[in-house]
Parts: structure tokens; C-alpha cells; sequence
């Protein structure tokens, strides 16, 4: 009877991902692993055809059956999907879960095999293994609906999974495949292990190596899943350390990797100041990775329209009070302000809130646009901008050109290798981008010696409840996943993990700054280095 457990563990895998290379177009792929489906599954269907328990279940089986092999006579590959998913996938959990409780399945254990070999390749932590004791109070194994092992964590009241209650093999599959192919992979955070595994599998010339402190964790993983080839072939590494800090310091060592943080493994850590840091980090690094499949196409788009450099443009920003306006809530109450010191200042402003100032008939010395996103032509279309230059990051959204109506000029950024090289290439400066328009809108007027920085609308926070300035923005109603900062008036705000990484790397880019002052204005959160002001005592008037 486990052999049937396990043949169905198996067969819950691949309807996922049939459905999967269905939805892709892949049919030549999804057809193969349906016939391996269908072939699979004659053993279960025997099983519950035999017993007289699952009678309602093989009755289900006698009308899904059908259906899937007409449709698939038909190659009509949406119904398959639909009839996999829809009807197939929920009857054979039942099934996993009624042979759970028969008492059925027997988990593979591979712990002595790891640890012999674990003892040749890393005695270190072999010893450490040897006394971990059996119970652990934050870490409790449960089984998921598909009979592998997954594990439920505590951390202070919060209990959370880290790793799928349904099939964590499926979800280990869809987290390797959303990261792009690269030599060495470093992994934070072990879990059980199963994002590991598909590493190692999806490339099989590649090496992983597995930053975790807890070493109950490391032993269940070894307990659980089979590690012996990786450690004979060399390709897994496991660096273990109770100290969390000493783990990040040997990131901040690595060169040449791509990384992958376990979030589940940041949620579990206790130390609440570690684990913002390694949230920042995440979120950072997450971001990046979605965004990455516009980056390429956005900038040859870019590229070949021959724009001229920003630089062009100092003049702008060179010696003047240069005003950053943002879209954040405090924008509107600062409006009169920008009209009332006009004449005293350059106006640089985001995309996003260049239509309302235009609106407002305060019409902007410079925009700046840096989001790769395919929709950002709705912040400028319709905009009288004839005579507005625009600054677009290399890899700003294409989109943007059709729609804009004066001078564009391009921006380089570090860290994107392409725009590295060109801006080297002209002798152009590059610019850190902070990863948001403000922070890079920052790193230009600082570039191009801007005697004063001021703020506006550039909140950090959801000043007043609100996520933007009025009618660009929403209602923040639910708090449960914010982060509490110091506003300007010294009272708490909430803030978004997002924003409050913004405001973190604008705190660093000022630090120990000279040759420009930086002030802000309205009420959203205090920036260290950035003196909340009122407008006369900033321009001193």
C-alpha cells in the first residue's frame, strides 16, 4: 500500500505541472507528462476501485476519467488543464488524505547516509548534528496533503508554515523556476530543504551553498530529503551559524552569485532588529528580480533613439535650490508653498505627480521618470509637456517616448551592467538609483552640485492614512503588515517595508554630506540628515 502513496505523491506533482506547461503552450511536454500520468495512476484507481470505504471517491474517478480522455482526443488543452486542476487534483488529495489516515504511508529517512558523508565534507558540522536533541518547541513537522514532510514555525505569537501544506515539491519548482540561471547560487535559509533540491536538480552543473542558523532545521532537512550525491559531486556547501550577523557578514564576503532568501527563514527570526534588516533585503532583492524582464527590453528600446545624456541638463540643478517633488500625501498642503517661492527654486518632480502640478499651473523645470513598467505613459500622456525636459532612467518604460511631448534626456544608473558600460564608455557620470524615482531623482542633484535639496512630497510614510497625494492615491486601512517611524513632528506613522527602505538609503546617501543641505517639508517621516523646515527659514526669506 505505499507503493500506492507513493505513486500518488507522484501524480499529484505532475498534474501540477501539466496544468502548468498547458498554460505555458507547452503541449509536446505537458502531453508526455500526461501520459505519464495516465499511466500511473491505473494502480491507484485499482486501490479505490477495491475498497469498499472509497466508493464515493471511485465514483467521482468513473465520471472525471472519461472526460479528461475525450478532451485529450480532442487536444483540447484548456479543458485538460481545467479538468486536472478542477476536478482531478482535489479527488486524488482526498485520496493521499484517506491513506494518511489509514495509517499507510512510511517516510524515506536518509539521515545515515547524509551523515556519513556529511562527516567526510564537513566534520564541523557534523558534530554539531550529532547533539541536537529530538523536540524543538518553534519547529514542529507536520504533513502536507501530498504526504511530504513540511514544517510549521513559531515566533513570539505568529505561527506560519515554510513550506507548503499542499505539495512542497510544487511550490519548491515554482520558487527555482522565477530565478534566472547563474553559476553559484546562495541560499538563505534551509527549511527542509526542498527550494535546495530543485537548485541542484534544475542545474545540474551548479553550486548551492546554504546559509542557516538553525541547526534543528539543518538536521530535519538531512532526516528528510537525500543529499548524497550533491555532497559526493561537491555541489552543496552548508554554512552554519547560530549567529545570524556572522551569516550576513559572510554574504557581504561571496562575489559572483545569485541569491535567493527563504522568506519564510527571515520571518522566523527572532531578533527584531536583524529581521527587519534581512526584510529590506528581501524586499530589495525581490523587487530587482521582477523587474528584471523589462530592464533588457527597455533599454535597447532606449538605446536605439540615441538620447542625449542628462548631463546636458546641469545647469538645471548646478548651484540652484533644487525641489524634489514626490507623490506622497503631504504634496497638496505644500502646493502654495511651491507657488509662492517659484522664482527661487527648480522644480524636479516625478512623474507621478507631474500632471497635478500642472494642473495646479506650476509647471515643472525638469521630470523624472525611472520605472520599467509598461504603463508609466499614463503619468505624462495628455500632458502639455512641450517644454519640459524629461530625465528617463537607461531602463525606464519605453512606453514613456510615445506619449511625451518635449526634450528627453537619458540617465545611466550602477548596478544595471549595460548602462555601466555605456555611461563609461562616454565618459557620462552614473547614478546610484536608491531603487525608487525620489532616491534617484536625489543622486542626480547631488551629482550635479545642487546648492540646496528640498523635500516635498516625499513622505516615506502614509501620512494621514493615505498612500499618495489626493487623487493619485488610497485609503490605507489595513495596518497588520506596516512598520511604525518617527514623523517630523515626532509622532508615530506608519510605512510601508518599501518606503521605509527609501528612507533608509536616502538617511546613508546623506551622511557626512558636503557642498549641498537637505531639508524636508510637511509631515511624513523623519529623515536623519533631512531637518524638517518651514519654507522661509530654508530659503531665508
Amino acid at each position: 500500500m505505499n507503493d500506492i502513496f507513493e505513486n500518488n505523491k507522484q501524480n499529484l506533482l505532475l498534474i501540477n505541472e501539466i496544468v502548468a506547461n498547458y498554460r505555458k503552450q507547452n503541449f509536446f511536454v505537458g502531453s508526455l507528462k500526461l501520459s505519464a500520468l495516465l499511466k500511473n495512476i491505473n494502480s491507484v484507481v485499482e486501490v479505490i476501485f477495491s475498497r469498499e470505504d472509497c466508493r464515493d471517491l471511485a465514483g467521482e474517478l468513473e465520471q472525471i476519467l472519461p472526460a479528461l480522455l475525450q478532451a485529450q482526443g480532442n487536444q483540447d488543452y484548456i479543458l485538460q488543464a481545467d479538468i486536472l486542476e478542477g476536478d482531478l487534483l482535489p479527488l486524488l488529495q482526498k485520496i493521499q488524505i484517506k491513506l494518511q489516515e489509514d495509517g499507510t504511508p512510511q517516510v524515506p529517512y536518509f539521515l545515515e547516509s547524509n551523515m556519513v558523508i556529511l562527516k567526510e565534507k564537513n566534520e564541523r558540522l557534523y558534530k554539531v548534528l550529532q547533539n541536537v536533541q529530538g523536540d524543538n518547541a518553534k519547529y514542529v513537522i507536520a504533513y502536507a496533503i501530498n504526504g511530504q514532510p513540511t514544517v510549521q514555525a513559531r515566533n513570539g505569537n505568529r505561527c506560519f508554515f515554510m513550506h507548503s501544506t499542499m505539495n512542497p515539491e510544487w511550490e519548491a519548482q515554482v520558487l527555482a523556476a522565477g530565478l534566472p540561471a547563474a553559476k553559484n547560487y546562495v541560499v538563505f535559509g534551509m527549511g527542509l530543504g526542498y527550494h535546495v533540491i530543485e537548485l541542484l536538480k534544475k542545474y545540474p552543473e551548479n553550486k548551492v551553498t546554504v546559509l542557516e542558523s538553525e541547526k534543528y532545521l539543518l538536521l530535519q532537512a538531512l532526516r528528510y530529503m537525500d543529499w548524497t550525491t550533491y555532497f559526493k559531486e561537491n555541489r552543496i556547501e552548508i554554512v552554519y551559524e547560530p549567529d545570524i550577523t556572522e551569516l550576513i557578514g559572510y554574504l557581504k564576503q561571496m562575489k559572483d552569485y545569485e541569491l535567493f532568501m527563504h522568506y519564510p527563514t527571515v520571518q522566523a527570526v527572532e531578533n527584531p532588529s536583524i529581521r527587519t534588516l534581512l526584510e529590506d533585503f528581501f524586499v530589495t532583492t525581490s523587487s530587482m528580480r521582477e523587474q528584471e524582464r523589462f530592464l533588457d527590453a527597455n533599454f535597447e528600446k532606449l538605446s536605439e533613439r540615441h538620447l542625449p545624456e542628462c548631463s546636458e541638463i546641469k545647469s538645471l540643478f548646478y548651484k540652484k535650490n533644487v525641489v524634489i517633488v514626490g507623490a506622497e500625501p503631504s504634496v497638496n498642503q505644500e502646493l502654495p508653498s511651491l507657488k509662492q517661492y517659484r522664482n527661487n527654486i527648480t522644480i524636479f518632480a516625478t512623474g507621478h505627480i507631474a500632471g497635478t502640478l500642472l494642473r495646479e499651473g506650476i509647471i515643472p523645470d525638469a521630470i523624472i521618470i525611472t520605472d520599467p513598467q509598461p504603463h508609466m505613459y499614463q503619468q505624462v500622456k495628455g500632458l502639455d509637456t512641450k517644454k519640459i525636459p524629461l530625465i528617463l532612467l537607461s531602463t525606464a518604460s519605453s512606453s514613456v517616448l510615445d506619449y511625451y511631448e518635449g526634450p528627453v534626456y537619458i540617465a545611466y544608473q550602477n548596478g544595471y551592467r549595460k548602462a555601466e558600460e555605456i555611461a563609461e564608455k562616454i565618459g557620462a557620470k552614473a547614478f546610484e538609483t536608491g531603487g525608487s524615482v525620489t532616491t534617484t531623482a536625489l543622486d542626480i542633484a547631488l551629482q550635479f552640485k545642487a546648492e540646496k535639496v528640498i523635500f516635498v512630497g516625499v513622505d516615506l510614510a502614509y501620512t494621514g492614512g493615505n498612500s499618495h497625494a489626493e487623487g493619485v492615491g488610497r485609503r490605507i486601512t489595513d495596518t497588520g503588515s506596516l512598520r511604525k517611524v518617527i514623523s517630523c513632528s515626532g509622532e508615530e506613522i506608519y510605512t510601508s517595508k518599501n518606503l521605509d527602505i527609501y528612507r533608509k538609503w536616502i538617511e546613508r546617501r546623506i551622511a557626512n554630506l558636503t557642498g549641498t543641505v537637505i531639508y524636508n517639508t510637511g509631515n511624513g517621516a523623519r529623515i536623519a540628515g533631512a531637518p524638517c523646515r518651514r519654507w522661509d527659514e530654508i530659503l531665508g526669506e
